[in-house]
């Protein structure tokens, strides 16, 4: 018989070849990404003065724009540097409602439709705002009633996985300090023309958004099991 210390070794030779693979692979996607951007010449990059207007809502990142351009050209400005190359590469919450009401199904169903409706008019606000602040502000009415679903997990009345609570107040958390860093314009307020290219707000809130769909995730995966195990009281 085959022991287990040799079964164990054998997961490992196999978990460290994968880890490898991986290693390579991605190292070879980025080497060659980096060849590409190093040899291939984008267009004449613009300042802000004269970058199209579409362009002009971050007066503190003063140059790398480009000019308008076609798809074609879109496509190839991911191999060559400018500055929202960083965006380029760094770029749900109905189960919380279902979860939280689950033993409800009519206060559910109202629930879900209500949610729809404020999403869709978020939506909506955010598209046709004039400014980053009223595009924020258009998740408000949205935000404000998905919190009332976190009160009544908090006080015990709704249902949901005793863990999930905690990924969904995180996720909301990252995805608004996202948008306040966003509409502040931090940290090229303080520098501008340090972060043209990298590490500018539009990439940081990028970052935390990515971050904060991953605790969406997680939240919604403990909470399916919940459900998966939960059952309703009888009336």
């Amino acid at each position: 018989m085959v022991s287990n210390k040799f079964l164990f070794a054998i997961i490992l030779l196999y978990v460290y070849i994968g880890v490898q693979s991986l290693f390579y692979f991605f190292g070879g996607v980025v080497l060659t990404i980096l060849v590409a951007m190093a040899f291939l010449n984008g267009p004449r990059l613009l300042d802000w003065a004269n970058s199209p207007p579409h362009l002009q809502f971050n007066k503190y990142v003063l140059t790398g724009y480009r000019p308008i351009s076609s798809v074609q050209d879109c496509i190839r400005s991911l191999f060559y540097m400018h500055n929202e190359l960083g965006n380029i590469y760094t770029h749900g919450a109905l189960p919380i409602v279902y979860s939280t009401l689950l033993c409800y199904p009519f206060t559910r169903t109202v629930a879900l439709l209500v949610y729809i409706l404020l999403s869709s008019y978020a939506i909506y606000s955010a598209i046709t705002a004039r400014s980053s602040v009223r595009r924020l502000r258009s998740f408000a009415w949205q935000a404000l009633f998905r919190f009332s679903f976190f009160l009544l997990r908090w006080v015990g009345v709704g249902g949901g996985s005793p863990t999930s609570l905690q990924h969904f107040l995180t996720m909301d958390a990252l995805a608004v300090l996202g948008g306040i860093i966003n509409i502040s314009r931090i940290p090229e307020r303080f520098r501008p023309g340090l972060f043209d290219y990298w590490c500018n707000s539009h990439q940081i809130m990028h970052v935390l958004v990515v971050g904060s769909i991953l605790y969406l995730h997680w939240g919604v995966l403990d909470d399916l099991l919940w459900i998966n195990s939960h059952h309703c009281p009888s009336d």
